[in-house]
C-alpha cells in the first residue's frame, strides 16, 4: 500500500462518520432502552449556539396552543406583582409588622425581620438592600444577626468576617444529640481547651467581625452574643474583655456593652466544656433590623430540623415581627408536574414557624424564574409556574402573606432577559441574580411592602 493511500485513510473516515452523523441528526434519534433514553444527535448545535442565544417568548407559546404539563401555560394576572393578602377579615396578614413599624416610626422602638432563603440571598443579597432603604425611611445602624461562620464570608460586602477553630453542624447533615441547631441552621462548636486561659497565652477559637464604610453599616452599636446551654467554665474574651459564659436556657445571651460604636469585635473563646455558640447580633436600640437567614441547597423543609425551643428561644431574645420565607429553587425540576409533596411539606414549615414566632407576621416570596436549555434554546423550566402556584395555595391554605418573585421579574421568559438585556441583572447560570439584580429585587420588594404599609395606615387610620 503506497504512503499516499495511508495518509489519506483518517480523512476518509472523518469525512464518513461526519457524513453519517449529519444524516442522523436530520431524524428524531433519541431511543430509549432499559429505562434510559438517549440524547438527539445535533451535530450543529454547538456552532448555532455562538451566534445569538435562542429564546421563546411567552406570545408565541400561547399562540402556538402550547401546553406545559398538561395546561396552558398561565398568565401572570392583574397585579400579580404585587403583595397577596389571604387574611379573610378586615386586619391584614402583616398587621403585626406594620403596627411594629409604626411604632418604630413615632418612638424608639425595635422592628425585625428575619429573612429565611437558599442561595438565592446568600452573601446578604437582596436582604442587604432591603435592610438599607429600611434604615433610610425608619432608623437603625447595624448589619444584624451574623452567624460565627460561613462559606459566603468573602463574599459578603455588608460585614468583615473572618474565623478559625470552630466545628460545624448543619441542617443537611446528622447533628450529635449533645448539640443544637441555630436560628440560621448551624451550629458551631468551639475547641475545648484543657484549662481556662483567662491570660491569653493560649488562643482558642475565635471570631472577627469588622463594620464596613457604608452607611447604617460602620459602627456596632449594640452587640449580642446568643448561645446554647452551658455548664463549667466557659469564657469568651470579647475586645480584652472577659466574660463568663452561663446559662441554662436553650438559647442565652449576653449583652456586650463595652464595645458600643466599635468598629471591630474580636471575640476569643475559651471553653472547658463543650457547647453551642450560634451567632452574634449587631444592631442599634432602635429601628429597623434584617437578619439574613440563608443556606445554600435548601428546598425550605430541612429547617424544620430547628427546634421550636430555639426558635421561640431567638425570638424571646431579639424579638421578630415579620418572617420572610423565599424557597423553591431547589425544588424545581423539569421533569416534576406535581408539586403536592413540596406543598405538604412546606405547609408543615409554616406551621412550625407559626409556632415557634406566634405574634409575627409571615411573607411567603415564590421561586423566581428559572431557565435552562432545551435543544440549544433557553426557555423557563416548566415546572416554575406550576411550583409558584403551589406556592401560592401555601399562602392562602395558611392566611399569610404572599409575593410572586417570578411574576415581579416578568413571569416566562423573564430571566432570560435578566441575563442577556442590555444591564445584566443575573448570572449565566441563568439561575442566580448577580448584584444588581439582587439590588434590583430588595428595593421592589421594600416598594411593595411599602405600598401595603401605607394602605393598612389608611385603613385604620
Amino acid at each position: 500500500m503506497s504512503d499516499n493511500n495511508k495518509l489519506s485513510q483518517p480523512f476518509v473516515m472523518v469525512l464518513t462518520v461526519t457524513i453519517v452523523l449529519f444524516v442522523i441528526s436530520q431524524f428524531d434519534n433519541q431511543i430509549s432502552f432499559f429505562g434510559y433514553q438517549t440524547k438527539k444527535v445535533e451535530l450543529l448545535s454547538d456552532v448555532l449556539l455562538k451566534e445569538e442565544t435562542k429564546t421563546i417568548s411567552i406570545q408565541a407559546l400561547i399562540s402556538n396552543d402550547s401546553i406545559i404539563s398538561g395546561s396552558r401555560l398561565p398568565l401572570p394576572l392583574i397585579g400579580s406583582s404585587n403583595i397577596f393578602d389571604f387574611v379573610n377579615d378586615t386586619s391584614s396578614a402583616l398587621s403585626h409588622f406594620f403596627k411594629a413599624l409604626n411604632a418604630t416610626h413615632k418612638q424608639k422602638h425595635k422592628t425585625r425581620i428575619a429573612y429565611f432563603g437558599d442561595s438565592m440571598i446568600e452573601g446578604d443579597l437582596i436582604t442587604q438592600d432591603l435592610r438599607n432603604c429600611m434604615q433610610e425611611k425608619f432608623g437603625g445602624f447595624g448589619v444584624g444577626f451574623v452567624p460565627i461562620t460561613s462559606i459566603v464570608a468573602g463574599f459578603r460586602a455588608s460585614v468583615i468576617h473572618s474565623f478559625k477553630g470552630w466545628t460545624t453542624y448543619n441542617l443537611i447533615e446528622n447533628t450529635p444529640p449533645n448539640h443544637m441547631l441555630g436560628i440560621s441552621g448551624f451550629g458551631f462548636v468551639p475547641d475545648t481547651l484543657n484549662f481556662t486561659d483567662t491570660t491569653n497565652a493560649s488562643k482558642g477559637s475565635w471570631v472577627n467581625y469588622t463594620a464596613v464604610n457604608r452607611k447604617h453599616l460602620d459602627k456596632f452599636c449594640e452587640t449580642k452574643l446568643l448561645y446554647g446551654k452551658s455548664s463549667g467554665e466557659n469564657y469568651v474574651d470579647i475586645n480584652g474583655t472577659i466574660y463568663p459564659l452561663k446559662g441554662e436556657k436553650t438559647v442565652n445571651q449576653l449583652l456586650i456593652d463595652k464595645v458600643k460604636d466599635s468598629q471591630s469585635i474580636n471575640a476569643e473563646f475559651y471553653c472547658k466544656t463543650p457547647m453551642d455558640i450560634f451567632g452574634f447580633s449587631m444592631d442599634s436600640d432602635s429601628g429597623v433590623f434584617v437578619d439574613n437567614f440563608s443556606f445554600r441547597g435548601n428546598s425550605g423543609m430541612p429547617i424544620t430540623k430547628v427546634s421550636q425551643r430555639v426558635y421561640s428561644g431567638t425570638n424571646d431574645c431579639l424579638g421578630y415581627d415579620l418572617i420572610i420565607l423565599e424557597y423553591g429553587l431547589n425544588a424545581v425540576s423539569p421533569a416534576i408536574t406535581d408539586f403536592s409533596w413540596y406543598e405538604q411539606g412546606m405547609n408543615n414549615v409554616i406551621k412550625h414557624i407559626q409556632a415557634s414566632f406566634p405574634n409575627a407576621s409571615i411573607l411567603l416570596i415564590s421561586v423566581g424564574d428559572k431557565s435552562y436549555r432545551k435543544d440549544g434554546i433557553y426557555e423557563t423550566d416548566p415546572s416554575v409556574p406550576i411550583l409558584v402556584e403551589a406556592q401560592r395555595r401555601m399562602a392562602k391554605n395558611n392566611k399569610i402573606a404572599f409575593w410572586s418573585l417570578y411574576d415581579a421579574m416578568g413571569g416566562y421568559g423573564s430571566m432570560i432577559k435578566w441575563v442577556e438585556g442590555d444591564t445584566t441583572l443575573a448570572n449565566k447560570d441563568y439561575t442566580h441574580f448577580n448584584f444588581k439584580g439582587a439590588h434590583k429585587v430588595g428595593k421592589l420588594l421594600f416598594s411593595k411592602l411599602m405600598n401595603e404599609y401605607n394602605d393598612y395606615n389608611e385603613k385604620h387610620q
